[in-house]
């Protein structure tokens, strides 16, 4: 743990504490056990050291030590009872030893970092505005704001700290916010609850995900991610705010210009290469690559069909039954531990049974192997669509499942070695509400993730592969990852490129020479009977063109973010995109960690006076302290 010297004393009072937990720590390790008199001294004395120490009548400073330290000891020690002069045993609580040693190893971890060692690791906040909050969600943290008429689960606490404290395997994402923040949709949210416990009968949850109720029944939580995938939550901190973000993430608003980015990292089974052919079992099971050779990914567009009974995503038609059909299929709940339940991962109002269009995106950018030779590739993944265990079911689809997901075909023996699944949420770009400003979040890679990848042989790493940021720093991974910089902000704001109104221009020719949109494939063209949407949106284009050329004056002010700029289409055959979407590059400059984005809105002439707050988002290194010696 890496010492943060908040006061003089900070190395003296940790030493000490250090040493009163050896002298009890050896005692337990011996067999003994003190009796009740003799405890009650070593803890009162214990006290009584560490105020000596602290000194809280030497100033202000000191003071707010010794009532930091009251707090952290308050489970062994009655202060309204305790004298430093003399001992009164009544003043000490009845415990036994373990209970004195884990109390003390948790107040010597505050005087370290100053954060409370909790039973859950605390989310960290990676930045917000006025509008939005972007939290970066530890694994077994649940995302159930309720829908489906009901209402969110939660452990009923009044404390953050009680909250990361309690017995319950996993905790709400939605309920740590709400009791952590007071922006105006978490003040909602605490608000809901009363009126929900002092309430005789159940308050009927809405589940439409864009009203004021739902703002304000889910700390204005905008996104969710599984049980066991970490990453970025993106939150509304006003009702205002909540549609317009939460409309963001919906698949149609993905698909268009200036739609939500998301990106993640997974770890699949087996030595994933990008196909050199497409595959097509249906015109609802595509899979196959994208992009030119110089920069090329896998593309897989398979339809979903989700069954809420069985909690699992099947293909809605692979071309070898019915559509609608999954064959005989064992229940998730007999069969999976990684799945968790329907009510805490589900999407509010997602249908049950039927077709859900899905697109992923994929860039295999390291190849790994384990003592027994077998294969692993890291995966960078972008999603479109936002379907219930999208990438999990399409890595399984194409061959490849993620480690440790037993639900989707991964081996059960590797929650062995792998304690969850390998699926982390790490960069989402999005706008702002009524700013029309970019943002891009981005969620290192966590401790757990990075020390899993360590303990594998690195195989090979894709040439020209850029540097992504991790939490530690990884000494076998220095080829893919190394670890952000604390006082660079994990939430930052991105202008237009200083060339949009060429790069559209450029985009408005290539479009202008087609009779219809090219979707890719013979089986997903416009059929007889459909509209004919391109002139219409053609017609929007060469609007909007004008409107991007009436005013560069919040061009960027960087010339090299025209480099990664491209055009990028979905060769779907639904749903349509309503504009043209510029390509995002594969990864961020590894001399930036960050990637230059999509533009905004073509209304760009409004730009906010406020900018991201920079906010603490960083953990501390783990380093020892050298033990004093006990006489």
């Amino acid at each position: 743990m890496a010492v943060k010297k908040v006061s003089g004393f900070t190395k003296e009072l940790a030493d000490l504490v250090e040493d009163r937990i050896a002298m009890i720590q050896d005692y337990l390790n011996e067999g003994k056990a003190a009796c009740r008199s003799k405890l009650a001294r070593f803890v009162w004395s214990t006290a009584k050291k560490v105020r000596n120490v602290v000194n809280p009548e030497r100033d202000v400073q000191h003071k707010k030590a010794w009532e930091e330290a009251k707090g952290m000891l308050k489970e062994l020690v009655d202060f309204e009872l305790f004298n430093p002069c003399q001992l009164n045993e009544l003043c000490v609580k009845y415990v036994l030893e373990p209970k004195v040693v884990k109390v003390l190893v948790n107040y010597h971890h505050f005087v370290l970092t100053r954060q409370i060692k909790t039973r859950h690791t605390s989310p960290k906040l990676l930045g917000q505005t006025d509008e939005i909050l972007c939290i970066d969600k530890p694994p077994m943290f649940t995302c159930s704001y309720g829908g489906f008429s009901r209402l969110p689960h939660r452990a009923k606490v009044s404390t953050p700290t009680q909250l990361l404290n309690c017995e319950k395997a996993t905790i709400q994402i939605h309920e740590y916010l709400a009791l952590t923040y007071d922006y105006e949709t978490a003040s909602g949210t605490r608000e809901f609850w009363k009126q929900e416990d002092e309430e005789s009968w159940r308050v009927w949850a809405c589940g439409c995900g864009e009203c004021d109720s739902c703002a304000c029944m889910q700390s204005g939580c905008c996104n969710r991610l599984d049980k066991e995938t970490s990453g970025i939550v993106v939150a509304a901190k006003t009702r205002r705010g909540f549609p317009v973000i939460r409309k963001q993430f919906s698949t149609a608003h993905s698909l268009e210009a200036g739609g939500t980015e998301k990106f993640y990292f997974a770890l699949a089974r087996g030595q994933v290469k990008i196909p050199t052919t497409t595959q097509e079992r249906s015109p609802d099971w595509i899979h196959g690559p994208d992009g030119p050779p110089s920069n090329r990914r896998g593309r897989i567009q398979i339809a979903i069909r989700f069954d809420q009974s069985k909690w699992k995503a099947f293909p809605y038609n692979d071309g070898g039954m019915t559509p609608g059909q999954d064959g005989n299929e064992r229940s998730r709940k007999a069969t999976a531990t990684g799945g968790g339940d329907w009510d805490e991962d589900g999407e509010q109002g997602e249908p049950a049974n039927v077709r859900l269009f899905a697109l992923t995106f994929y860039d295999p950018i390291a190849w790994f192997s384990n003592d027994a030779n077998e294969k692993y590739t890291l995966l960078r993944v972008q999603i479109i669509s936002g379907r219930t265990h999208q990438i999990r079911f399409h890595c399984s689809e194409i061959g490849h499942p993620l480690v440790a997901d037993d639900l989707y075909g991964a081996s059960q023996s590797e929650r062995d070695w792998a304690k969850r699944v390998f699926l982390h949420s790490y960069q989402t770009k999005f706008l702002e509400p009524f700013s029309d400003k970019w943002y891009e979040a981005v969620s290192p890679l966590p401790e757990d993730l990075g020390q899993l990848l360590a303990g594998l042989q690195l195989d090979r790493v894709k040439e020209r592969c850029p540097l992504f940021l991790s939490r530690r720093k990884h000494s076998q991974l220095h080829r893919i990852f190394k670890p952000y910089d604390p006082d660079q902000e994990l939430l930052q704001v991105h202008a237009a490129p200083w060339n949009a109104r060429e790069i559209l221009q450029e985009k408005m020719k290539t479009l202008s020479g087609r009779n219809t949109p090219s979707w890719g494939n013979s089986t997903a063209q416009r059929q007889p009977n459909e509209p004919d949407k391109f002139s219409q949106n053609l017609q929007r284009w060469k609007w909007e063109d004008q409107c991007w050329g009436a005013d560069l004056s919040w061009r960027a002010t960087s010339m090299d973010e025209d480099e990664s700029w491209g055009t990028w289409e979905s060769k779907g055959a639904e749903p349509e995109p309503k504009r043209p979407r510029l390509e995002i590059p594969a990864a961020e400059p590894a001399n930036a960690g960050q990637v230059p984005c999509t533009p905004p809105y073509p209304d760009a002439k409004a730009q906010p006076k406020h900018t991201s707050r920079k906010v603490e988002h960083g953990d501390s290194s783990e380093t020892s302290v050298e033990k004093p010696e006990i006489v």
